[in-house]
């Protein structure tokens, strides 16, 4: 047993990026029965209906959730932890191959700008994000308009207070940013950069991205079909390949933070709304949601490679 221990900590030390992947989604998995084996499943779903509250991927959400119907506590409390496996897994792999060294390096990357970086320009990159972001929700909900006028839901509260509260909730308290992207643009990318150019590097991990997120999203094979949640999943995979991009350049242009990765993680998921949501639970609708999504992304990213040379805001130093 020792010698097995031995052996495992050994591999860690030399393949952490392949043992954090492998951690990451055992985690993942292991949630999964005991999600619907417990009942939380069912319990989460009832109480999304009886609450009445529009699903969403934000801290808030979730404790509304819970305050209004206490019984969804531990459905949430699984879900989140399901989520967070990126963060589980990345703490216990950098602690085992990095010592001291590895917590440290993820806390200094947990910062608004980096060092050498005036606030000025910090705060011109962070808007620029921000907006360039937005837009492409934007535009996605301009698509799905299009194509399905009578399914679109768009109901944007832009009143002063209410549009920044929101605003601040999307970019700072979303699950999926705040527990995945420590692991992601924290520990991962700058591992794979040590190996790969920018761009190598952001398109392997785009999709490991997105193929991390087949378990959580495997009930798509139940509501769709074997081929139809795999063409969806594809869909989304791509998506998340070429949002890699985008997040690469500005996380690369603010000195590598993992709070900007955070943000971005938020704008994505879009618990504002700007994308709007389209009201169908058919195949094709929802397939091409993701696709409105993926074409204004794709149109940003390959201009960014274009303008950068494939560089992504990374400079020699880096």
């Amino acid at each position: 047993m020792k010698l097995n221990h031995t052996a495992v900590v050994t591999s860690i030390k030399v393949h952490p990026l392949i043992w954090f992947y492998i951690i990451s989604i055992l985690i993942e998995i292991a949630i999964i029965p005991i999600f619907y084996f417990t009942g939380a499943a069912d319990v989460l779903m009832n109480a999304i209906e009886i609450s009445g509250i529009p699903f969403k991927t934000d801290l808030v959400t979730a404790f509304r959730v819970v305050l209004a119907v206490p019984s969804a506590f531990p459905g949430v409390f699984l879900a989140i932890v399901q989520v967070a496996a990126v963060d589980i897994a990345v703490f216990i792999v950098a602690k085992i191959a990095f010592g001291q060294a590895g917590i440290t390096n993820l806390k200094t990357r947990f910062r608004f700008f980096g060092k050498k970086i005036s606030y000025q320009s910090a705060l011109k990159i962070w808007g620029v994000c921000i907006v360039l972001f937005s837009l492409i929700n934007l535009a996605a909900a301009g698509l799905n308009k299009l194509m399905f006028p009578g399914f679109l839901v768009w109901d944007v509260n832009f009143s002063p207070v209410h549009f920044l509260v929101s605003l601040g909730i999307m970019l700072f308290l979303d699950i999926g940013g705040l527990f995945e992207e420590n692991g992601w643009r924290g520990f991962a990318l700058p591992l794979l950069l040590q190996r790969f150019s920018p761009l190598k590097a952001t398109l392997f991990l785009g999709f490991l991205w997105g193929f991390w997120h087949f378990p959580v999203k495997y009930d798509l094979f139940n509501i769709f079909g074997l081929v139809g949640g795999f063409v969806y999943l594809a869909a989304f995979t791509l998506r998340l390949t070429f949002v890699s991009i985008l997040m690469t350049y500005f996380w690369s242009r603010l000195g590598q933070t993992t709070i900007v990765a955070i943000a971005m993680h938020g704008l994505i998921n879009d618990s504002m709304g700007l994308g709007g949501r389209v009201e169908s639970e058919n195949f094709i609708p929802q397939l091409f949601t993701e696709i409105n999504l993926l074409i204004p992304t794709a149109i940003v990213a390959l201009l960014l490679i274009a303008k950068t040379r494939g560089k992504l805001g990374m400079r020699a130093r880096d």
